[in-house]
């Protein structure tokens, strides 16, 4: 069960790491702004920030409220 939670925060961190270097950098943001392509691989990796974040947080809430 560890297993999916080293991949759910691993999803988590490909998509932070995406959105500094989106913030940081204006050729990337001309680039998503400009190709459909990029547009939807942007939204997808939304999406994961979500879901991960969501995946998380509700899995720590978990743990905190039944521990054994």
């Amino acid at each position: 069960m560890k297993k999916i939670w080293l991949t759910i925060a691993g999803f988590w961190l490909i998509s932070v790491i995406y959105f500094l270097v989106y913030i940081s950098t204006a050729a990337l943001q001309t680039a998503v702004n400009a190709n459909s392509f990029l547009s939807l691989v942007h939204g997808v990796m939304d999406l994961i920030l979500l879901g991960t974040t969501f995946a998380l947080v509700a899995g720590g809430l978990y743990r905190l409220f039944h521990r054994r």
